[in-house]
């Protein structure tokens, strides 16, 4: 591909900002360093103190992920659905890749430490990936040292981020590979090779076997993808054609992998809509309704049904929840039927689209820089009043330097990809299981944001930090937002944490 002829992004707005960088270059390339190394051995040390210390009911969802993955590790390939995996949901029909590669790596576990143990330190490196691409990401816009400490800070002092880090969970695994597709993506943008626009079709196909939530992502993806290269399409496809006859090592792996991971996710996806006409089956729609009751999410969404369809009364649904062994999904189908009764009798009406918007902010926000697992840790007024003034400050700074033309497209990409994201989040999925369910809290937690909490965080400390011109200044408002991220989770967390959180996790 002829990057000459193909760049989008103005090379005068790269090479300025970056010779910019280098004359204010506080603290120096040696001072970074420490500061990156210390800041990373902080949050290693964190996450393996949560490893060896946090209950195993505590995490989301964390006991039906470690028992997948134990399943997974009893086959070669893939199992099926039978008495012994019903109680984790479905093994078929739904994306798997998270649970084979921890399944494979479990039969690893030679130290006599349990394997729930051993699953969470292995879950450790993949928080350190993500880390390490979401700063490769913000290279590719500046090499100030000041917003790569900022948003060093930033990912590894986010309370709901570090707690999961060191759980058992495909999100883990969805976050990195949402990272890398992101950074291979701008990076072909800025750099126009075809291995770089391979490279991120690869993680978006592996992230999409891992978690059907992955999924949006791809389309807001590829949707830049056309915008940005629809003006020079005519030597896009050449290139890539091109690329399709590359007999280089590179190439022909990079292409395989590519295949291969498209026959899996036509196989995965394209099955479910011919079979079930959707991309994502419940369980009682690929088994019976009696084997899905013994999977407590799928049991407690189908008591809540019956219960608002009229099938059962109040009393049999509190009596069918009493089955769900899980004590936090019990407890959600008891608040979920007395929730709608409540909702019934009081002839309240639902918030509409747009008032729903403050509401699901303020929850997505306490949930983020809070904890939200089987037991919950919000993070609410007044002890969330300094992020969000950070979050304003980061506002005017958008509104006030924001410049496309000046800055190039990258930070206006990495904006819009989280934008978007976040709109369907709220709207395609909180908002519509508010409106079922008529329970604002229910499946609303900030981790689901994760998957754009690089770009959201690449583009907040881009632009942040040029709020202020003044060498000074802006090293203030990076001390000043690193102390409010900081405090804002580990202490948080050892100020809140009560002795129900702590169990040595030996099973």
């Amino acid at each position: 591909m002829n990057g000459k002829s193909s760049i989008q992004i103005d090379p005068s707005a790269v090479t300025s900002c970056l010779e910019s960088d280098k004359q204010e270059s506080i603290p120096s390339e040696l001072q970074l360093k420490w500061i990156v190394g210390f800041l990373l051995l902080y949050f290693a040390l964190r996450l393996v103190f949560y490893a060896v210390t946090i209950s195993d009911f505590v995490p989301p969802d964390e006991v039906t992920h470690m028992g997948l993955c134990r399943i997974f590790s009893q086959v070669l390939l893939l199992p099926e659905n039978s008495p012994e995996t019903y109680r984790y949901g479905l093994v078929t029909n739904v994306p798997w890749l998270y649970y084979w590669v921890m399944g494979k790596l479990l039969l690893l576990n030679l130290f006599g430490m349990s394997d729930l143990l051993f699953l969470r330190l292995i879950n450790i490196p993949l928080a350190f990936g993500t880390v390490y691409f979401v700063w490769r990401t913000l290279r590719l816009l500046t090499i100030d040292p000041l917003p790569q400490i900022l948003l060093i800070v930033a990912m590894t002092n986010t309370s709901m981020f570090t707690f999961l880090s060191a759980s058992v969970s495909y999100d883990n695994l969805t976050n990195l590979l949402a990272a890398m597709s992101v950074y291979y993506l701008m990076s072909f943008f800025q750099n126009r090779s075809p291995h770089l626009l391979a490279g991120s079709l690869l993680c978006q196909l592996a992230g999409c076997m891992t978690k059907s939530s992955f999924l949006p992502l791809v389309l807001v993806l590829n949707l830049l993808l056309v915008v940005h290269e629809f003006r020079n399409i005519r030597a896009f496809g050449p290139a890539m054609t091109a690329y399709l006859h590359d007999r280089s090592r590179r190439s022909i792996a990079l292409l395989l992998a590519i295949s291969f991971f498209m026959l899996l996710n036509l196989h995965l996806y394209g099955g479910n809509l011919l079979g079930y006409k959707k991309i994502a089956p419940e369980m009682s729609a690929v088994l019976s309704p009696e084997i899905a009751m013994q999977y407590r999410i799928s049991a407690r969404d189908t008591i809540f049904t019956l219960f608002k369809e009229q099938s059962i009364s109040y009393d049999q649904a509190l009596l069918m929840a009493s089955y769900i062994e899980h004590p936090g999904d019990q407890g959600a189908v008891v608040y979920l039927v007395r929730n709608y009764l409540q909702y019934l009798y009081s002839g309240a009406n639902l918030m509409g689209p747009f008032s729903y918007i403050v509401p699901w902010g303020k929850q997505m926000l306490s949930s983020v820089f809070g904890i939200s697992g089987h037991l919950a840790m919000f993070n609410e007024w007044p002890t969330i009043l300094p992020v969000v003034i950070l979050m304003l400050l980061t506002a005017l700074a958008v509104l006030i330097r924001c410049r496309p033309k000046r800055d190039g497209l990258l930070p206006s990409f990495l904006g819009i990809i989280s934008a978007l994201y976040g709109i369907f989040l709220m709207y395609g999925v909180n908002y519509r299981i508010y409106v079922y369910f008529a329970s604002f809290p229910i499946a609303l937690q900030g981790r689901y944001i994760f998957p754009v909490i690089g770009p959201l965080y690449v583009f907040s400390c881009f632009y942040l930090l040029r709020l202020f011109n003044g060498k000074y200044a802006r090293f203030s408002i990076t001390a000043a937002a690193a102390l409010v991220l900081i405090a804002s989770d580990f202490p948080f967390f050892l100020t809140h944490a009560t002795p129900g959180w702590f169990s040595m996790p030996l099973k």
